[in-house]
């Protein structure tokens, strides 16, 4: 039996691997996608064009329908959060968040039994014998009181359940929420409280923001929980792969907004994507935890980004022609750990040890034809370079 498409889903999971496939690679047709059947290719599809159809376009190119994903011109709020938005619910889920909430509405405290007493006066009202297990109340409560929708406290040997007091925010406050949402990690919270205010809307405008983080937010979350309480993590794979690991730091590229973990793996340090792992299970407390940090410290003053070898260091100078002062002030301002020093006839040295030069090719090439000379020792990489960029002077018919 065909499964019938809804706009819902019960597992983020699935949305978050299509919407990647989809909207972030560039809406990869039946036959590229290796995820699932056809049928489910459909069905995401669909489900997409439907969440996002606002802000997705198509058109038609020989015989072929071709999507692409149009961003607002004001890029004061991110697209992408309303995916977070999608999770499906039961029966008992929908009556039980009213009913709860309506009960606990007077702001008293109730017991388990009190509260199960209270609904079965609701369900006395349904002629279907429709009936909900006290056991299955009992998990709701706790639910939402993880969600801290509901305040758990113990009295003796019973535990109180009340509502939690909304707060109040000032119009400052909802302000510094826009502005966050889009610029710090798991902006999705803070799009959630702004739709419980009616807040004006938004004073600010990005010019370079990464809508695709949104997808990475809930593992995201689970690895700055799990650093924060010092706990290893053993971690899914998209690919089915496990791997246990003392998580230690997040990066998070402003080059290409790619977001990466690093932690302590076999007494070494580990990177891994964030968007290539699928979640993640807490475990026990890490004990080198410590140790891993001081690693992680001492490497960093040798890496240009979060690849760690157990290479040593090599000096690399680059001379710079910058005739123009902002170009100067540039430098100074992506340097990393580096040095700059000025010479004579707009001329700058930059200086730095990097175990693994291969991470600063990407920002290297950005001063094509700036760069003078460059001097190392590890004459394989620079030869490398240049011939790369023979290569790419021979495309454009420049030979010499």
């Amino acid at each position: 039996m065909a499964k019938k498409f809804q706009e819902l889903v019960k597992q983020f999971s699935t949305l978050r691997s299509y919407t990647r496939e989809f909207l972030i690679y560039g809406f990869k047709s039946r036959e590229e996608i290796t995820l699932s059947s056809p049928r489910t290719y459909d069905n995401e599809r669909r489900r997409l064009e439907s969440l996002l159809h606002d802000y997705i376009e198509s058109q038609t190119v020989n015989n072929k329908k071709i999507y692409r994903l149009v961003l607002p011109a004001n890029q004061a709020d991110n697209p992408l959060h309303i995916l977070w938005q999608t999770k499906s619910f039961t029966r008992n889920d929908i009556f039980l968040h009213f009913v709860i909430l309506d009960i606990l509405a007077q702001e008293n405290a109730f017991t388990v039994n009190e509260i199960v007493q209270a609904i079965d006066g609701y369900l006395s009202l349904f002629n279907d014998d429709y009936l909900i297990d006290s056991l299955t109340i009992r998990n709701k409560l706790n639910e939402y009181a993880q969600m801290d929708i509901l305040r758990k406290e113990k009295q003796g040997k019973q535990w109180l359940y009340a509502v939690n007091r909304r707060t109040e925010f000032t119009a400052k406050q909802l302000q510094a929420i826009q502005f966050y949402k889009e610029t710090a990690p798991v902006g999705v919270i803070g799009d959630f409280l702004l739709q419980r205010y009616k807040a004006p809307s938004s004073p600010f405008c990005f010019k370079h923001k990464f809508d695709n983080q949104t997808l990475d937010s809930e593992i995201l979350l689970f690895l700055l929980q799990a650093i924060k309480q010092k706990r290893r993590v053993k971690l899914f794979k998209a690919n089915g792969v496990e791997i246990r690991l003392t998580p230690l730091k997040v990066y998070s590229s402003c080059e290409s907004g790619r977001q990466y973990l690093v932690g302590l793996h076999s007494g070494q340090l580990y990177s891994l994507r964030l968007d290539y792992l699928e979640s993640g299970e807490l475990l026990n407390e890490a004990e080198q935890f410590s140790r891993g940090q001081e690693r992680l410290t001492a490497a960093e003053a040798t890496s240009w980004n979060c690849s760690f070898t157990a290479r040593r260091p090599v000096s690399y100078e680059i001379l710079l022609h910058l005739p123009e002062h902002y170009l100067y002030q540039r430098l100074l301002r992506e340097k990393r750990q580096g040095t700059v020093e000025m010479l004579e006839g707009n001329l700058y040295k930059f200086s730095i040890k990097l175990v693994d030069p291969r991470g600063m090719e990407p920002w290297l090439r950005t001063w094509m034809g700036r760069i003078v000379r460059i001097t190392s020792t590890n004459r394989t990489w620079e030869n490398q370079f240049w011939a790369d960029v023979t290569e790419l002077n021979s495309l454009y018919g420049l030979e010499e």
